[in-house]
């Protein structure tokens, strides 16, 4: 049992306990001693010793009624110690059946209230050994132990108190299938839960009263442990209409993932962020990597844009990554660079400053192009080396360093995966040059071509 629910369960003891102690007394110590004559109590003037020796057995003489009131008083100022010294100055020698239970239950009551749960259970315990006591009694004892040994996390006892309960109990509430299930669930006992809390259902169903949230994640929890994701998406689809709280949301939009819808998957989670429930970084990440998924990244690039100007968004080189690749994606090359600029510079390795260059490329900004990829080969690390040195290779030709551009194709051409392009942008680099070459020869010529006649044609000096 988690601590949440221990605490639950605590709570409602230190709630039911006091009332039902009142409850008791209310019946065992009815207010006057005229009240008591009824009960074969009272001890008044005109009765007889022998009828007084033949009390019932739920009757209270007036002697041990009198205690009895004196503790409750005490109690109910949370005086405990002062009630229990009270009860111990009875004489349990001379007490009937129905007289040493009610005693019993009382020092049940005031152990539990000084948190002293096992002499607490002991007094109880003590309770339903008494004979013939009434069955009100012994089936509210019966469930206050279970929840007793709730308490101590004696889960098997628990439950098999809860159940011998429900032998006698007459039309029960649903909490006490609640508290069975629970105790199903500290045994991991998964398969069982899920009846006792579907009972609970139906009959606060029946009598028009609210299911509790609670009650559908402890049915959640069940189907989760056997594996019944199908039904844990039925059930969080429940909560996120009634309770709509971001961890349903974002568990729901998982179940979703799961299960291959993913199109329901990014609706779940974009109507948390459409609620504004998403609020930590990774949340938002990861609200744009479903909308990349789902192949709509200029979605996916607002969500994250936003979220750093809010400063929701960790800046970070990974998730400056995803926003420009997000941007890219859009075909926003130019609105990829800022991202790109910022990854590369939080980055220790040289693969950022690769992609950065590709988009200067792009965009046809070969200096910044040739600068981001000799950056990208200064810090190392890259996974395709080769690329950058073919990107780089591509922008130093656009500026005409073919010699430079030769180079980096050279190196390129040392991995096997860049060989054929490379060898062809060498070949085509030297047809170039070699035209070149011939364009100025050409040029040569005809400026020697044109030269001459003007020489022939000068005057002799």
């Amino acid at each position: 049992m988690t601590g949440g629910m221990k605490r639950g369960l605590a709570g409602r003891l230190r709630t039911a306990l006091p009332a039902a102690m009142a409850l008791l007394l209310a019946c065992a110590l009815a207010g006057s001693p005229a009240a008591l004559a009824q009960y074969g109590g009272g001890g008044g003037k005109d009765k007889s010793k022998s009828e007084q020796k033949t009390r019932r057995t739920g009757a209270i003489s007036e002697k041990v009624y009198r205690k009895l009131a004196e503790a409750q008083e005490l109690s109910e100022k949370d005086d405990f110690a002062g009630a229990k010294r009270v009860l111990d100055e009875i004489n349990q020698e001379k007490l009937s059946p129905y007289e040493k239970a009610q005693l019993y239950n009382f020092y049940g009551f005031i152990y539990y209230s000084q948190e002293r749960y096992k002499d607490s259970i002991r007094m109880y315990e003590k309770v339903l050994a008494q004979p013939e006591i009434p069955p009100g009694l012994y089936n509210q004892t019966l469930y206050t132990l279970a929840q007793l040994y709730f308490t101590i996390e004696k889960w098997q006892k628990a439950v098999d108190l809860i159940n011998e309960w429900f032998k006698t109990a007459e039309n029960p509430g649903p909490e006490p299938y609640i508290l069975l299930a629970s105790g199903y669930y500290s045994l991991n006992k998964y398969q069982q839960m899920i009846q006792p809390i579907e009972k609970a259902m139906a009959i606060a169903r029946e009598r028009n009263t609210p299911i509790k949230e609670q009650w559908w994640l402890l049915l959640r929890v069940a189907y989760y442990e056997l594996n019944n994701l199908k039904k844990v998406r039925d059930i969080l689809e429940i909560l996120v209409v009634n309770w709509p709280k971001k961890e349903y949301w974002t568990q729901l939009a998982a179940m979703y993932g799961e299960l291959g819808q993913e199109r329901k998957q990014v609706a779940a989670y974009a109507t948390a962020y459409d609620q504004g429930l998403l609020t930590r970084s990774n949340e938002l990440v990861q609200m744009a990597q479903l909308f990349l998924q789902a192949e709509v990244p200029y979605k996916a690039a607002k969500v994250l844009e936003t979220g750093f100007e809010q400063g929701l968004v960790e800046k970070k080189a990974e998730n400056y990554r995803v926003l420009s690749q997000a941007w890219m994606l859009a075909a926003e090359d130019r609105k990829a660079i800022p991202a790109l600029k910022q990854a590369a510079r939080l980055s220790d390795d040289g693969d950022l400053d690769a992609r950065l260059a590709q988009s200067y490329l792009n965009l046809s900004d070969y200096d910044n192009c040739i600068k981001s990829a000799r950056d990208a080969l200064r810090k190392g690390g890259l996974r395709r080396k080769d690329n950058a040195q073919i990107v780089l290779g591509m922008c130093l030709f656009e500026k005409d360093r073919y010699e430079e551009a030769k180079r980096a194709f050279r190196q390129a051409a040392q991995d096997k995966r860049s060989r054929k392009t490379a060898t062809q942008w060498i070949t085509f680099i030297e047809r170039e040059q070699a035209r070149l070459r011939q364009l100025e020869e050409s040029l040569r010529q005809v400026r020697r071509s044109a030269a001459a006649p003007a020489a022939e044609a000068a005057p002799e000096g």
